[in-house]
């Protein structure tokens, strides 16, 4: 025991004096360190962020169904590529293909329901069928007996704001269309939203029989098989192709006639979905946000553990001898890398210990992303070990990118000389790593820029002024709404700011609520976006006219994607000529006859990651007069004090009910830009990316051309000495580097050829932009006509005697 603790310390002491050794080494260039430090952060904590969102997407269903066989979502597309709810009678239709064994739906409805005597508007209720609790394998307090019993369940969020305080939760008794229900229990956390719909009750479907029309009590079974409100969830006996299953619905739906009597839907088109998924447009942004981020990451790892193989390459020259010496003393090659690895010790505990606090800093901005939150209603976790697992890769990774240049350096021949000169051999794998190297730096920045591009290109397209504020209403309860003349023309003024009025939030339209056709009676009729405005609405939020006109009774204006789309369909040669256009405009009860009195330019109403959607302005004056009374409007401001506003319009809405309230006002443009705020988590790591990856190549490139020169130091000298002028070698450096610059530029010119239509469809970015290629190739040359300089001007201002002692 005694023996063996004078070993231990001696082992503590060499370890302790390898560590102190390596710091210090680094306090020698802590710049280059720090950057390579915090790049490998930022690469650790992303790394560990994309693989976990791929493992969290690799489940083509959520939490809440437990049913783990292959199964298949059956729903509806708009023309405008959203998921909408389909018909019983489609969903039936699904059973009937080859190789279905069965299919059940939920239907989603919003509705009024009674609890005592407060009544809830527009509660969601999430109506499922009897085979659902099977097939979809729903957890408690999902049962047979409740499904028979006829008792409710209800989510966490509405048991806390309604009926905890109230009563225990056996005895909770709701009223829906005056039929009494209790509650069987508190559905799981994770059922809180199924797709976009956040679900407040759930009940038996046999429940939409209450809210069969009189006309249809004889026979209500073509009234509630043919209303589009339901999905579809059907269990395959085996892995089928979705497609080939898309493709029989659609034939056997054209082949069997619909119902006489019910509802009709000529312009949804059926849809298929793999697996349990109801947001599979959300799903799709999220895989393009890793693929991106993935992409990102490989050429940022390789710039990164390059520069460290260049770093310890230049370490390497300059501590041959050094390691030599301690060969040649009587060490051995496995203590002298016990010892190197022991001097990274330091690097190690860094990235080790600041990796996981930029990782739970970037994993709470996530989860507050809004795509995020829909998409993963229990909340964005990731797996522990597989964060773990990414982090000790990019760790060994790191290690080995260190140990290898340095392992080069440890040979058996002791020599005072630092460098030997480089064979042809040597000479070409160096170039064509160069070359490589060059590559992927141009690649990376050429995508990251792209990127950075694209997200700039969406802000500037923004044309709302920036002094707009809107005010959006708060509702609890019945309203009775009387607007004024003044209000509706746009006259009215608080605190001497002019004031417009709309019917929905500006980037909240929801699903189309209207319908539209042409009166010349061409085209058919069609779903639409509207918003009912106040006649001053376009001047005051600096919506630019492309057609001019005024919004009035019976007029309306339409959006420039409107004007194409109707001019395809009337086969007109120009958007324009739709001006003065008669349509008609139907809804929940409700037709209008109107005119097209002017065009104006597309805004981002539906986000600014989003391609514009055809949209037509109404007047609020015609607004239906069934549910104008019962909807509070959005004001609008451009200036003024925005507390004064708040305080007038809370004034002003005291007066018609004390169920309505404004909040505080936010500018408009902030709403729209939030709306994409996943692309703003893009641009910060793309540009961040950028910036740390110009300073990591100028870096790896001194280190790597400082090697080059050093190793050819012998060749210089001697071409010196026989009377060769440095300025004309100097020019030599540049130019051959400048040709392996051509060469890389030339090759990931061909590589994205051959990529381009794989990322226009994987992640929606063009890599051919005239601009950002310029920016790239400047950048490119750039770098290597001042490092080359930088790095020869070193070496060749010493004295030749110098050079040729090496």
């Amino acid at each position: 025991m005694m023996e063996k603790l004078p070993q231990f310390r001696l082992w503590s002491l060499n370890m302790l004096f390898d560590v102190i050794y390596g710091w210090r080494k680094w306090q020698g260039q802590r710049g280059f360190w720090c950057l390579l430090v915090v790049s490998l952060c930022l690469f650790c904590c992303l790394i560990g962020l994309v693989v976990n969102l791929f493992w969290l997407l690799s489940s083509d269903r959520p939490l809440w169904v437990g049913n783990q066989q292959s199964m298949i979502t059956i729903a509806s597309k708009d023309l405008s590529g959203n998921l909408q709810p389909t018909s019983g009678y489609d969903i039936d239709l699904v059973q009937r293909l080859t190789g279905v064994e069965s299919v059940a739906s939920i239907a989603i409805q919003s509705s009024l329901v009674t609890i005592g005597l407060k009544e809830l508007p527009r509660v969601t209720i999430g109506f499922y069928s009897q085979n659902t609790i099977e097939l979809l394998g729903l957890a408690a307090p999902f049962s047979m007996q409740n499904f028979e019993s006829r008792k409710g369940i209800v989510s966490q969020r509405f048991w806390q704001q309604h009926l905890e305080s109230n009563s225990s939760l056996k005895e909770s008794r709701l009223y829906y269309r005056d039929s009494a229900f209790l509650i069987a229990g508190i559905a799981p956390q994770t059922m809180l939203r199924l797709g976009d719909v956040s679900v407040d009750i759930w009940l038996p479907d046999t429940y939409l029989q209450l809210g069969v029309p009189d006309m249809f009590v004889d026979n209500p079974e073509p009234y509630l098989k043919t209303r589009s409100n339901r999905y579809g969830f059907a269990q395959l006996s085996e892995q089928a192709n979705v497609e080939s299953l898309q493709d029989a619905y659609i034939n056997l739906r054209q082949q069997t006639p619909w119902p006489d009597s019910g509802f009709s839907d000529n312009y949804y088109h059926p849809w298929l979905i793999s697996g349990v998924e109801l947001n599979p447009n959300g799903r799709d942004i999220l895989q393009r946000q890793a693929w991106i981020l993935l992409l990102l990451l490989v050429g940022f790892g390789f710039i990164i553990f390059s520069g460290i193989v260049s770093a310890y390459t230049q370490q390497g020259i300059t501590r041959s001898a050094e390691m030599s010496l301690k060969l040649a003393l009587g060490g051995c090659r496995r203590g002298l890398m016990g010892q190197l690895l022991r001097e990274n010790i330091p690097a190690l505990v860094l990235v080790g210990g600041l990796s996981p606090l930029l990782g739970l800093i970037v994993t709470h901005y996530v989860g507050t992303i809004g795509v995020y939150q829909e998409y993963f209603v229990e909340g964005v976790k990731f797996n522990f070990w597989l964060w773990l697992v990414a982090v000790s890769c990019s760790l060994w990774l790191f290690i080995c990118c260190a140990l290898f240049p340095l392992s080069g350096s440890i040979n058996k021949l002791f020599s005072r000389g630092k460098q030997g000169h480089m064979t042809k051999m040597q000479q070409g794998v160096r170039q064509l790593v160069l070359v490589l190297q060059l590559a992927v730096i141009t690649g990376v920045l050429l995508v990251s820029l792209s990127l950075m591009y694209q997200e700039l290109q969406k802000y500037s397209s923004v044309v709302i002024a920036k002094d707009v504020t809107s005010y959006k209403p708060k509702v609890d309860g019945r309203l009775s709404v009387m607007l004024t003349s003044e209000q509706l023309d746009g006259e009215w003024r608080v605190d001497g700011s002019p004031i417009a009025l709309s019917s929905a939030p500006f980037t909240q339209l929801g699903a189309p609520s209207l319908k539209y056709q042409s009166e010349s009676g061409v085209a058919l009729e069609k779903p639409i976006n509207g918003l009912y405005v106040s006649h001053n609405f376009f001047r005051l939020l600096g919506i630019p006219l492309l057609s001019r006109g005024d919004l009035a009774e019976n007029t309306v204006m339409i959006n420039r994607s409107m004007a194409s789309q109707l001019a395809i369909e009337l086969g007109l040669n120009d958007w324009r000529a739709v001006k003065g256009l008669a349509l008609k405009v139907s809804g929940f009860y409700y037709e209008k006859h109107v005119r097209v009195a002017g065009i104006v330019s597309d805004t981002a109403h539906f986000g600014i990651a989003n391609e514009a959607k055809p949209l037509i302005y109404l007047s609020l004056k015609d607004q239906n007069p069934l549910l104008s009374s019962r909807i509070a409007p959005v004001f609008y401001s451009k200036g003024g004090n925005k507390e004064v506003i708040a305080s007038h319009l809370n004034d002003w809405a005291l007066l018609l009910s004390p169920k309505l309230s404004y909040v505080k006002g936010q500018s408009v443009v902030k709403q729209i830009e939030d709306t994409d705020t996943a692309g703003k988590l893009l641009f910060l790591t793309s540009s961040s990316m950028a910036l740390l990856i110009i300073f990591l190549v100028i870096f790896t490139l001194y280190n790597k051309f400082s090697y080059a020169v050093k190793s050819e130091q012998m060749k210089w000298a001697i071409m010196l000495a026989v009377g060769g002028k440095k300025e004309a070698l100097m020019a030599q450096m540049v130019w051959a580097n400048a040709l392996l610059a051509m060469v890389s530029i030339l090759l990931t010119l061909g590589v994205f050829i051959l990529l381009e239509s794989y990322t226009q469809s994987l992640v929606n970015v063009s890599l051919f932009q005239p601009l950002i290629w310029a920016v790239c190739i400047a950048l490119t040359l750039l770098f290597i006509v001042v490092i080359t300089l930088w790095a020869a001007r070193g070496l060749l201002k010493q004295n030749i005697s110098v050079l040729l002692r090496g």
